[in-house]
């Protein structure tokens, strides 16, 4: 069995500050740290050698997935999304979180240190839900997904305590959005919601006549918590990101899935189109401990971290 998003790796060009950010923006507390180096790290993570860094687990008090990684290595990166100026390209966009009333957070949001890339815009997800979404960047220039929902009655979202969520999503920009649901739905993953978003250029500041196909996806079982958002943006084509997007540079590095059995995952993550990164590796990574890890490239050169626990 495979897992929701358990863990995004972000990495970080100040890890106090950007802990500081998440704390006072989405009460998010420490969770789990340590340091992050060594061979096995350095493969699973393709690390230059030497590489080493610090990481923090953050979520919200009580939470055990869809969790933030954030992680300061020793040598500085640049963000490799760089100024946005590509959005079309392939790869971890942004991380999406829940709040109860969204003008208040962005507010926090912006004392904080971050900065708003667009107001609270309301639209229909599907019959039974609709949302006031907004675009946000957090100290790094990683793209925020910050929204706030309006469940119909029955709506699989409805149940809500009123926190910033942990990771409801991680959003990741494709080439082909029924591929990649294709892909994920072989990981055991199903959709949430499946639309083509059209007349929203201005919001997510595309071409004219761009629209958005959007595949919303979770695994079934306790948690809504932890899911994939697949985006295309269809007759806008892009490029894949992978020699970009990996250590020291910043940004959204992986997302990690816990398995039962590394061995059958990985046989079945190569069997629909999956890459191998490495080989298995024993590492002992917060927050999840001593584990034997794979990585993988998925369709379109997004990391994907699967570990066992031991």
């Amino acid at each position: 069995m495979i897992s929701e998003l358990s863990v995004t790796t972000v990495a970080v060009s100040g890890l106090e500050r950007s802990c500081a950010f998440y704390a006072d923006t989405f009460g998010y507390v420490r969770l789990a740290e340590g340091a992050i180096g060594g061979r096995e790290t350095e493969l699973l993570w393709q690390m230059p050698g030497g590489l080493t860094g610090h990481a923090v687990v953050m979520g919200p008090a009580g939470s055990s997935t869809g969790l933030l990684r954030l992680v300061c290595f020793d040598t500085p990166g640049e963000p490799y999304w760089g100024d946005y100026s590509r959005a079309q390209d392939y790869g971890h966009y942004a991380l999406n979180i829940r709040v109860d009333d969204i003008r208040p957070a962005l507010d926090r949001l912006r004392a904080a240190g971050g900065r708003t890339k667009s107001e609270p815009t309301h639209w229909t997800v599907m019959p039974d839900l609709s949302a006031w979404d907004s675009l946000s960047y957090d100290p790094d220039g990683v793209v925020l997904d910050v929204f706030q929902l309006e469940p119909g009655e029955g709506s699989a979202l409805a149940g809500y305590d009123g926190r910033p969520s942990e990771l409801q999503t991680v959003a990741i920009h494709v080439s082909d959005a029924r591929a990649s649901a294709d892909f994920y739905g072989a990981l055991g993953y199903v959709a949430l919601y499946d639309k083509l978003i059209e007349n929203m250029e201005s919001f997510f500041r595309l071409p004219p006549g761009t629209g958005l196909h959007n595949i919303n996806m979770y695994v079934p079982g306790d948690t809504l918590n932890g899911r994939v958002e697949i985006a295309q943006y269809v007759g806008f084509p892009g490029e894949q990101q992978r020699d970009r997007a990996v250590p020291p540079n910043i940004g959204i590095l992986s997302v990690s899935l816990g398995t039962d059995d590394l061995a059958a995952t990985a046989a079945l993550v190569t069997g629909i189109g999956g890459e191998p990164v490495c080989d298995p590796v024993e590492v002992d990574l917060p927050p999840y401990g001593p584990a034997l890890v794979q990585t993988f490239f998925g369709l379109d050169g997004e990391v994907l971290e699967f570990y066992q626990c031991r």
